[in-house]
């Protein structure tokens, strides 16, 4: 029965570690969808646009660019990038968002990298948001024409599923974002494994010791 459990505890905690390193977010590097832009590469996605697979669109207009842009910028990871801006000089800015399953009261930890330029305007900002809990980025203000910044933002799970949204908060005419990624942190280390598989074998241990013990009391009763 204990090296069931043992087997059981095992299972469970190195699926969580999976989990800890598994990205949550689908098509957060924005490869996939319905691209058909013209002929600049640049197609414009509006609230309610489903074009952008595993997204939704929200607050204003953006911008999904592909490779060959005529805008001197790339993406960070992949051929696809967004452009909160729309290439609108200023706001309203526009944002995307994505619910994923979470688990109450553990930690979250979402990276991703945002684009600035030069030649389109600094610094640029965004927002973003998870589970009723918020900050804002901003790019460096000093640069070249295409550059991009990891940045980490961390929430905990107030229940079964999370909203992460992105949205646009300052800029000009450019607020790249891209390669976006969401993990479980809150997990056991790995040396806290193994102090738990050892504290169920102990466990089993003095069960089985025990085990005749108990039958002969059982017996003489």
């Amino acid at each position: 029965m204990c090296s069931r459990l043992n087997l059981l505890l095992a299972a469970a905690l190195l699926g969580s570690a999976g989990m800890a390193n598994a990205n949550l977010l689908m098509n957060g590097g924005f490869e996939s969808g319905s691209f058909v832009p013209p002929s600049n590469q640049t197609m414009t996605l509006s609230p309610g646009s489903s074009s952008l697979s595993g997204w939704q669109i929200v607050n204003d207009s953006l911008a999904w660019i592909g490779v060959g842009d005529p805008w001197g910028l790339d993406a960070q990871e992949g051929n696809f990038f967004l452009d909160l801006s729309d290439y609108a000089a200023g706001s309203p800015f526009g944002g995307v968002q994505q619910t994923i399953a979470t688990t109450k009261g553990f930690e979250y930890t979402v990276t991703f990298y945002l684009g600035s330029s030069n030649t389109w305007g600094r610094p640029s900002s965004l927002n973003v948001s998870a589970a009723g809990q918020s900050a804002n980025f901003t790019g460096s203000h000093a640069g070249g024409t295409n550059d991009w910044e990891q940045f980490s933002f961390v929430f905990v799970a107030a229940g079964s599923e999370s909203t992460i949204q992105f949205v646009g908060a300052s800029g000009v005419n450019y607020i790249g974002l891209d390669n976006v990624s969401a993990s479980m942190t809150a997990v056991p280390e790995p040396t806290s494994y193994a102090l738990a598989l050892m504290g169920l074998a102990t466990i089993g241990s003095l069960q089985l010791t025990n085990k005749p013990r108990l039958q002969s009391l059982a017996k003489a009763a």
